[in-house]
């Protein structure tokens, strides 16, 4: 019965954070916008471009496209990007790709994207909501050049395609939740390490969501949970180095729960080759992680986000604009379902639902 109470609780807490959802990260997008570009509408939500669109693909003939890329090399980045790429060069454009090099030089990457004189900007998972990219995006404005961000945050001005993340956080936190009451004797107690690189608001949110369901003055005041950052330019072997260190220093931990799977990986790694008994969550649902859930590892489960279904309605989102066309809303939000062990497909990833209208006013 307590199982089911905490359950119940958390679904209820889950779907107030919907709400805040809707608004700004916290961290993130700046209150004050008379200094934030203003060229697109107003912010509204719509389903995807890509659902029965008649956007003409041939707009890409001749022009270019700046990928201003959080971190190339990195699967859910390169998953982002991908699609738009072969979109647009199969349709007689071109690509160039800027590396932020972690989000530390995404100043200098929007620069050279403008410099170059690219005909739009896709801007992928580099954070747009704290204001620091304001003057490129003012830029690019100014200069008839529409941008479109993916995973980054929202901002006026751009169009963008991210997640719901403290609904896909409340997914994840159930599991992990009610993971550790099952092997308590149905008391939810425990201690879990939370990985994280506080790079993007998706990654922010999905660590400070779960951080806020657990410990004093929550529904589960007996779960604990301990916040490490990782550098997301080493991701995968700074999360293998740094779980192995908290392990090693606190044997007691239960689970870590990893803002994205590239640190789920790395823990996974950490955790499989001391043959410990800790779980491993995560976000994305990127190959790798998938493959983990499949053997059975400590890698148990995932939030999937449909990362190709983002480059796909970017794709009809930077054809609409190029052709001087209006899109129907300024964010795009991509659920992201709970994959474990239990419904992992066989092979290939698991989509989520695509794009859906969370609020018109």
């Amino acid at each position: 019965m307590r199982s089911k109470r905490n359950r119940m609780a958390v679904l209820i807490s889950a779907g107030a954070l919907v709400f805040t959802a809707c608004g700004s990260d916290d961290e993130g997008e700046a209150t004050d916008t008379t200094t934030a570009p203003a060229a697109a509408p107003a912010e509204t939500t719509a389903p995807p471009a890509a659902a029965g669109s008649s956007a003409d693909l041939s707009v890409f003939e001749g022009k270019a496209i700046g990928i201003v890329s959080l971190a190339p090399g990195l699967e859910p980045v390169d998953r982002i990007t991908a699609g738009v790429e072969e979109c647009v060069t199969a349709n007689g454009g071109t690509v160039q790709v800027f590396d932020a090099k972690g989000g530390t030089e995404a100043v200098p990457a929007f620069e050279q994207a403008n410099s170059a004189g690219v005909d739009a900007i896709y801007n992928v998972a580099n954070d747009v909501g704290a204001g620091g990219l304001d003057t490129v995006l003012q830029a690019a404005v100014a200069e008839g050049r529409p941008v479109v961000t993916a995973w980054g945050g929202q901002r006026n001005g751009t169009y963008s395609i991210t997640g719901l993340e403290f609904q896909s956080a409340a997914r994840v936190g159930q599991y992990v939740i009610d993971r550790l009451a099952a092997q308590n004797d149905g008391v939810a107690t425990g201690k879990v390490l939370v990985v994280n690189a506080r790079v993007t608001p998706s990654l922010r949110q999905r660590a400070d969501a779960f951080v806020a369901m657990v410990g004093p003055d929550t529904e589960f005041p007996d779960i604990t949970a301990e916040v490490i950052e990782v550098d997301i330019g080493n991701a995968l072997a700074d999360a293998q180095a740094k779980v192995e260190q908290a392990i090693q220093a606190d044997p007691e931990i239960d689970a870590v729960y990893a803002s994205f799977d590239t640190l789920g990986q790395g823990a996974a790694a950490a955790i499989d080759a001391a043959g410990g008994p800790q779980f491993v969550v995560s976000f994305n649902g990127d190959s790798s992680a998938l493959d983990l859930i499949r053997s059975g590892s400590s890698f148990t489960a995932t939030a999937a986000n449909d990362l190709e279904g983002t480059a796909t309605i970017a794709c009809e989102l930077f054809a609409q604009l190029l052709a001087g066309e209006t899109p129907s809303a300024t964010t795009y939000w991509m659920d992201s379902p709970l994959v474990t062990a239990e419904n992992v497909p066989a092979s290939g990833f698991a989509t989520g639902s695509g794009a859906f209208q969370l609020y018109t006013p």
